[in-house]
Parts: structure tokens; C-alpha cells; sequence
């Protein structure tokens, strides 16, 4: 009986000693994933960081702070992997078994980071620079791709190779979430990193140009590579500077206008904004002694937006003018205001009337200016006091635009929709400064407007439109010897409406509208979105699939796709497709939990896959507008979801080996 006694007692023992084995040794492989985990939020953190200072160009300074951030975790990540592999070697191990089961990777994630160190530098030095996705998919910037994924995986490979490795599941699930975010850095292919599928904003990147009176010699003066550009330039009387407009695309919403006045030299440099903010400042044009440059202020989003006071707002989704209903104001009227060319003090309004008045332009005297209202509800001509007092109106036509104000003061050139060949094709006149006397000056067959006088006021300089596109052509001021001098098809060039690109040298200046990039095509960007929306759908359902695998916990569907969505936001600073990925991924969580287990891998690829798709599409829809029809977002979505379900069969069973059920 006391030896039997005895003998359990042993037992007991020993089997205690093993539980307190097992348990210390699961406390290490928790301690080691959380590490695991650490390292690899620190490197693909400093990476997201570096992506963010280049992509929204805040300086070098952040961007080497970034870098420096990086290579410190790489030297610590070196120091973990050069202590465990002493560790080993002094308990007469080899080195690879220094690292706990299934994190082996980590070592070579380190061999491929500084693998990527060397040959990144050679590859700057050997290979001409390139940009964009040449760039980001280069074979040295891939090694670093491998590299951060390699050090990240460790907490998942270690779950998935057995349930007993004492790896938490919210490791696991963020060693997941660190894998989706590293694989889809280089590319740019998430749709929060280039939201291809919303419309393209119109694209009008242009420069501004010289040329001789006759169209010969012409050169670029100011150039441009952002959507938008330089236009409506005019020549300082003493014609040292220039005088244009600043032209933006999307710069407040992704299609909200922007135009601001720019000042520079008569040769292009010493470039400077003078007059900028949210509202659509253009038509710059000169005093006679060049102390004042008076300009058009058109509320946000140009003059082609509706004009008028506050109205209530229309019904919407939900309430007044809210989800597609009608906006709370339309916007308010343009007015008339003048600053120093110096840019010293504040800009001053010289009209406050209910009507939409633009393009003032001074009298050769500076007594007058010269101006286009709406103030008796068409747009004419009329003509005030600089400080926009005894306003009279000076012209009846349909619509009257554009007038320029001879050199000597007497006459001033315009344009407008009366008269031959009629309506739909605007042509130029001229009249006394009085508004007496008016009569047509061209017949062409397409409309044509901006008329300048030349210095000795002899031709005036307009643009024709054409099947092509817009040409320069200048006149005799009785109507003979059009000649075309500038032209080029589907941009051609544009001129200053109300006078004022004509300088006292005789040199013209214009705007030249460059050819838009390939992907402001609608086709070209249909392509690019199908294709980047199923490849990201494709890995995140991949990364769902692989994670379900460990039996995650609720809501670990929302952290991979919030946080990863969260990463790219980070850099793209599109945060409003935060909430919809969250949202979709806490659907999965519930459609995961709550599914039979044969069904659970599927449920979490195809819905992880499809929540992406029409998670994408709604933010779209509802905060800049949609280019896909509903087909193709049901066919993308439909692709989606096969592509969750192969890949759910494909990876096989949901559970890790060595688990229990």
C-alpha cells in the first residue's frame, strides 16, 4: 500500500512538473508573439510613415526621421535574433533551433531586410531613377515587401502549426493584419490608396506660353504638372510682370474648383501666389499705373456653379439636403475686387450688388472700368467708376462677354451671341467707349471670344474654336487679314477674357492645355479599378480564409480590415473609407460566428472579399461620385465572392493541427 502510495505520488509529481513545463512554455510563446508582434508594427510602421511624408511631400526632414525610425527597428530586431542564436549556441543547440517552433522566419526575415540594404543602394546607383509603380515594384523595394512580411507572420505560422504554441489569438490576428497591410504597400492596389473607381475629375494641366504678333517663336514661360495650371495671364502695362490665374482641380473636394491669382515676371520666374483661399479668385488685370491688379471672386466652385442668395434645402436620404438631397445654398454672387500688385494689405471689394459681375478691366486712363454683369438678368457690358460707382450698362445683346478697351480709350472690343452667323456662335464687335456704334467684327463659323487690342491698336487677338480644339487668331480692327497663329489639336490655347495678353512688346501670352495622363481616361480607369479592387479582394480574403483557420476571436475581422484600411489612410489621408471597412468587417465577425463550421472558412473569405468591394463602392457613392454602373459593381462583386470561395477550399480545413474539438 505505501509502495503503490509512493508510486502515485511520483506520478503526481512528475505530472505537475510537466503541466508547469507546458505552462511556462506557452507564457514564453505568448511573451515571444507579442514581441514578434511589436517588431513588426515598428518596421511596417516606420514604412507607412516614410509612404505618407513622400506621398503628401512634407520635406525631407520627416521623411529621413521616418528612416531613421526603421533602421532602428531593424537594429533591434537584429539584436533579438543575435541574442536567441547565443542562447542556443551556449546550451550546445544549433542556430536553428533558436527560435521558438514557427518562428524561424524571423531570422530570415532579418537576412532579407539587410539583403534588401545592399541592393537597394546598388539598384539607386546602377538602374536610371524611376517613379510610380516602376518604382514601388522594383526587385530591391520587393526584397524589403518580403522582408516586412517575413518578420510579421511569425505569430500566425506559429498558431496555424499548433494550438498548444501559447501564441494569444489577438497576435495571431494582428501578425495577420501586418501580413495584408506589407503585401499591399508596394502597389498602391487598395482601393483607400488610389480610389480609382470614383469619376475622374476633368483635367486641364496646362502652361502658360510667349509668341511673337505673327505666332512665331513661341516658348514656355510657366509650367505646370498638377491637374489644372496656369491660364487667363495679363501683361503688366510696363509688361516686366505677369498677371494669371491658378487653376486647381479637386483642391478642396475631389471635384471642387479652385482658382487663385499668381504674380511673376515677364520671364516666368519669381513665380508667387498673390491673392489665394477657398473661393475661385481669376481675371487678373492691371491698373494703367500698375499699383492694382483687379480681379474676379467667384464663391467655391467657380462660375459654373448656380448662382443665387441661400435656399432651403431640398429633401434628402435622411433629412434636408443630407444623402442626395438638394445642397442647403447654392452659391453666392461673384463680385468685383482689386489688390495691390505688391500684394500689401488686404484685397477691396468694389462690387456688392445681387448679380454676378467678372472681368474688370481698366480704362486707359484708370478713371473706368470695364466689366460683364448680370445685373439685368442676362450677362452684357457695363462700364463704372473704379471704386464701382455710376455703374451703366452698355451694351443689349443676348449675351455680351469679354470687353477690352482699345489702347487709345475710344473703342472697346467684346464678344457676344447676337448677331450673324446667330445663336450658338459668338463672334466679336466693337463699339464706342459709350456703347455707341457697335458693329460685328468677325463671321466665323464657330464661336470665338477673348479679344485683346495689340499695342498700337491696330489687330485684336481672339480665340476661335475649332473641330480640334481652340486657335489664336488675330484680326485687323476692320474686320480684314484674320490669320491663325497658334493652334494644336484637341488643346490648342486659350487668352485672358478682357484684354490684357497683348504686351507693349508685342509678344502674346496664352495658356496651353497639356494632353491629359492616360488614367484621366474613363476606360483606362475602368480597367485600373476592376483590377486593383479584385487583387486587394483576393488577398484580403486570402489573409480572412488563412485567419479563420485559428479560431479568432469577434471581431477580428473588423481589425484586419479597419487597421489595414487605417494604414493606407495614414498615407493617402482618405479616411472616409474607414468606417464602411470596419462596418463590413464587423458583418463578417457576425456572419463567422454564428455560421455551421464547414461553412465558417467560406463565410470569412467570400464576405471579407465582398464587404472590400461594396464597402469601396458605397463610400464612393456617397462622398464624390460613382463611375461604375451598378452592373459592373454586382459583377466585381460576384468575382469577389468566387474568388473567397475558391480560396476557401483551396486552404482546406478550418482548424490548426494539434487543436481539440
Amino acid at each position: 500500500m505505501t509502495a503503490r502510495a509512493g508510486e502515485a505520488t511520483r506520478v503526481t509529481g512528475a505530472s505537475s512538473a510537466v503541466d508547469h513545463d507546458v505552462d511556462r512554455t506557452r507564457r514564453a510563446g505568448a511573451a515571444f508573439a507579442w514581441l514578434t508582434v511589436f517588431l513588426a508594427i515598428w518596421l511596417i510602421g516606420a514604412i507607412v510613415a516614410a509612404a505618407r511624408v513622400i506621398r503628401q511631400g512634407l520635406g525631407s526632414s520627416p521623411l529621413q526621421l521616418a528612416v531613421d525610425v526603421f533602421n532602428l527597428g531593424v537594429i533591434v530586431l537584429a539584436v533579438v535574433c543575435l541574442v536567441l542564436v547565443a542562447r542556443a549556441l551556449r546550451r550546445g543547440r544549433t542556430w536553428r533551433t533558436a527560435f521558438p517552433p514557427g518562428y524561424g522566419v524571423l531570422g530570415v526575415g532579418l537576412a532579407v531586410l539587410a539583403l534588401w540594404w545592399v541592393a537597394d543602394r546598388g539598384w539607386l546607383q546602377g538602374v536610371a531613377e524611376v517613379q510610380g509603380i516602376e518604382e514601388l515594384l522594383a526587385p530591391s523595394r520587393v526584397l524589403l515587401v518580403i522582408g516586412l512580411v517575413l518578420v510579421a507572420c511569425g505569430p500566425l505560422r506559429a498558431a496555424l502549426r499548433s494550438a498548444d504554441a501559447g501564441v494569444p489569438r489577438w497576435a495571431a490576428v494582428l501578425s495577420a493584419t501586418l501580413i495584408l497591410v506589407a503585401i499591399l504597400l508596394p502597389g498602391g492596389f487598395a482601393p483607400v490608396s488610389d480610389p480609382w473607381l470614383e469619376r475622374a475629375p476633368p483635367y486641364a494641366a496646362g502652361e502658360l506660353r510667349l509668341m511673337d504678333s505673327d505666332g512665331s517663336h513661341q516658348t514656355r514661360l510657366v509650367t505646370w504638372t498638377e491637374p489644372g495650371g496656369p491660364t487667363n495671364a495679363a501683361f503688366s502695362p510696363d509688361g516686366s510682370k505677369i498677371a494669371f490665374t491658378v487653376f486647381r482641380v479637386g483642391a478642396h473636394t475631389p471635384f471642387d474648383d479652385d482658382g487663385d491669382i499668381w504674380v511673376a515676371d515677364a520671364d516666368g520666374t519669381h513665380a508667387r501666389p498673390l491673392v489665394t483661399g477657398a473661393n475661385y479668385q481669376w481675371l487678373p488685370h492691371w491698373s494703367p499705373d500698375g499699383v492694382w491688379i483687379a480681379y474676379t471672386d467667384d464663391p467655391p466652385g467657380g462660375p459654373w456653379m448656380a448662382s443665387g442668395p441661400p435656399v432651403e434645402g431640398g429633401p434628402g436620404l435622411i433629412g434636408p439636403g443630407f444623402l442626395f438631397g438638394r445642397p442647403a445654398q447654392v452659391r453666392q454672387f461673384a463680385h468685383i475686387r482689386r489688390i495691390r500688385a505688391d500684394g500689401i494689405g488686404s484685397p477691396v471689394q468694389i462690387t456688392d450688388v445681387e448679380a454676378d459681375d467678372r472681368a474688370a478691366t481698366y480704362s486707359p486712363d484708370g478713371t473706368k472700368l470695364a466689366f460683364d454683369s448680370t445685373r439685368d438678368g442676362t450677362t452684357r457690358v457695363w462700364v463704372m467708376d473704379t471704386d464701382g460707382s455710376n455703374p451703366r450698362r452698355l451694351t443689349n445683346g443676348a449675351d455680351d462677354w469679354g470687353a477690352t478697351w482699345s489702347p487709345d480709350g475710344k473703342s472697346i472690343a467684346y464678344y457676344s451671341w447676337s448677331g450673324t452667323p446667330g445663336p450658338g456662335s459668338s463672334q466679336l464687335w466693337i463699339m464706342a467707349a459709350d456703347g455707341s456704334s457697335r458693329s460685328q467684327l468677325t463671321y466665323f463659323t464657330a464661336p470665338v471670344r477673348a479679344p485683346s487690342w495689340s499695342p498700337d491698336g491696330s489687330r485684336i487677338v481672339f480665340i476661335a474654336a475649332e473641330e480640334d480644339g481652340q486657335a489664336i487668331w488675330s484680326i485687323a480692327t476692320n474686320g480684314s487679314d484674320p490669320r491663325e497663329l497658334a493652334g494644336a489639336p484637341r488643346d490648342g490655347g486659350d487668352l485672358i477674357s478682357g484684354g490684357g495678353a497683348w504686351g507693349r512688346d508685342g509678344r502674346i501670352v496664352y495658356s496651353h492645355g497639356n494632353d491629359p495622363p492616360v488614367v484621366a481616361d474613363v476606360l483606362v480607369r475602368e480597367d485600373l479599378a476592376v483590377a486593383a479592387i479584385l487583387l486587394t479582394a483576393f488577398l484580403v480574403a486570402l489573409i480572412a480564409v488563412v485567419t479563420v483557420r485559428i479560431e479568432p476571436p469577434f471581431g477580428a475581422f473588423a481589425a484586419i480590415m479597419g487597421i489595414s484600411t487605417i494604414a493606407f489612410a495614414t498615407i493617402s489621408q482618405e479616411w472616409r473609407f474607414v468606417p464602411a471597412a470596419v462596418a463590413g468587417g464587423l458583418i463578417v465577425d457576425l456572419v463567422v460566428r454564428f455560421c455551421p463550421a464547414r461553412w465558417k472558412a467560406i463565410a470569412a473569405g467570400a464576405g471579407s472579399a465582398a464587404a472590400l468591394v461594396l464597402g469601396a463602392a458605397l463610400t464612393v457613392a456617397l462622398s464624390s461620385g460613382m463611375a461604375w454602373s451598378p452592373t459592373l459593381i454586382a459583377g466585381v462583386a460576384v468575382v469577389s465572392v468566387f474568388l473567397g470561395c475558391l480560396l476557401a477550399e483551396l486552404v482546406g480545413p478550418t482548424r490548426p493541427a494539434g487543436s481539440t474539438t
